[in-house]
């Protein structure tokens, strides 16, 4: 069995930046294939986001399968976004993976 080696890329943020990492993803060319799942309901390191009415935000997720590079790309852009909106929450988990 051939396998293809890849990188798998999940983005967990607010919804609110979801136009931010669009923007970025154009720009830079990454990311054009994607599963988006809207709305994502949980807590990390920033506030909750359950989309109640004590913590009404949501998140959104991207789970992006791509190269390596691309994926170092996509990194760059997290954590640039990080710095512009420090008080937001935004997981980037990166791992192996392979397609079949």
């Amino acid at each position: 069995m051939e396998t293809k080696k890849c990188r798998r890329v999940e983005i967990v943020c607010s919804q609110a930046l979801e136009e931010d990492f669009t923007q970025e993803f154009l720009d830079a060319g990454v990311g054009k294939k994607f599963t988006k799942i809207n709305p994502v309901m949980g807590a990390g390191c920033s506030n909750p986001h359950l989309g109640d009415s004590v913590w009404p935000q949501l998140n959104i997720m991207y789970i992006i399968f791509c190269s390596e590079e691309e994926a170092e790309k996509i990194y760059s852009i997290v954590v640039k976004l990080r710095k512009l909106y420090i008080t937001e929450g935004i997981a980037c988990f990166i791992s192996e993976s392979s397609e079949c």
